[in-house]
């Protein structure tokens, strides 16, 4: 939840407002309906209510710390009866103990103690009041922020297919495979009619996915099988792939695409400046309701580093945080030669 300074200051204006106005009647009534002097009854108001101002601000933590998505309906109730007891009765103490000592007149303390009664029913009604109001803003807030994380997730996912779209259709990559495609009619027609028809399916695919939607995982790989399969004609040997995927990791769920930047970033830093054989690795595990793939590729260290734009790591991490609201879900680790990407996929 974001609160920021200008609605803090806006929520403590009205707040005030209310229970000024509040304390205005209460002293009107208290006079002309209890026939109360008009000092005293500007005192009672103003100390009964003074007091009740201040201490139910603390309401808003006690929500705070009481969400009925949370936890269970009876602990969400006991917790509120006990805090609603526990707080009245330190209002009807302290403006008891305040009163009594500045008005010393026998009238007015008989209706104080006569008034008691009606004062903790209308203790109780406050909190119950000022709770309500309290988890309406709090509602509402959370409304608000879900409404701004759901625009964000769009323009992090369009950023992203724009960007694999680009990975994928610009005229190198496309030249590259073509030409390479080109070449194969000559000496392999059949094969070369095999990389056509992946060529297509890649392309399909990029083009027809929702972005906004999860497929599952043997569906991304064999997205990604194309995409390595048009690399390698480019790449021969020098491109190894390698899956070990257990089986019950087939079927689990994932955000479309997300594993494309992942091993464009393995072809772009292993295999471009490279002399020697790249290993692609990718291997897969499902535990405690988590799917966790790994990604790893071999490079070179002493290969001068291509420059990319640098979105395609910070970019998953985005969408992985505001899909699943945590923004620990992408690791990765360089270890001598070795790049290692790690994603975590929860599925609850």
């Amino acid at each position: 939840m974001i609160i920021t300074q200008s609605s803090n200051r806006l929520n403590l204006i009205i707040y005030s407002s209310v229970w000024a106005i509040i304390g205005i009647i209460q002293a009107i009534v208290l006079h002309y309906v209890y026939n109360i002097g008009a000092f005293n009854a500007m005192a009672d108001s103003l100390i009964f209510n003074g007091n009740y101002a201040i201490l139910g601000a603390s309401i808003w933590y006690i929500v705070s710390f009481n969400d009925l998505t949370k936890s269970s309906v009876f602990l969400f109730f006991i917790n509120h009866f006990f805090s609603m007891l526990f707080l009245t009765g330190v209002w009807l103490g302290i403006s008891y103990f305040l009163l009594s000592l500045l008005i010393n007149q026998a009238f007015y303390i008989n209706f104080l103690d006569n008034s008691i009664a009606w004062r903790a029913i209308s203790g109780l009604l406050y909190y119950a009041l000022i709770a309500l109001v309290y988890y309406s803003i709090t509602y509402y807030e959370n409304f608000q922020e879900k409404i701004k994380q759901e625009v964000e997730l769009k323009a992090l996912v369009k950023e992203a297919e724009l960007t694999s779209l680009k990975n994928q259709i610009n005229p190198h990559f496309l030249f590259n495979s073509l030409n390479s495609i080109s070449s194969l009619t000559i000496t392999n027609p059949q094969k070369a009619r095999e990389m056509l028809v992946k060529l297509s399916e890649l392309m399909r695919y990029s083009l027809k996915t929702n972005h906004n939607d999860k497929s599952t995982l043997d569906v991304e790989l064999g997205n990604i099988e194309k995409y390595l399969a048009l690399e390698k004609i480019r790449f021969g040997d020098k491109l190894n792939y390698i899956k070990e995927i257990d089986e019950n990791c087939c079927s689990k769920l994932l955000p479309n695409m997300i594993l494309q930047p992942l091993f464009e970033n393995a072809i772009k830093h292993g295999i471009y400046e490279s002399t020697e054989s790249v290993d692609i690795k990718v291997r897969c595990e499902y535990t405690n309701d988590i799917l966790q793939i790994t990604i790893e590729n071999n490079f070179d260290p002493e290969a001068k580093s291509i420059k990319g734009e640098g979105i395609g790591l910070s970019n998953i991490q985005k969408r992985l945080l505001i899909m699943y609201k945590s923004p620990n879900l992408l690791k990765t680790q360089i270890k001598s030669n070795i790049f290692t990407a790690k994603l975590l996929i929860p599925q609850k």
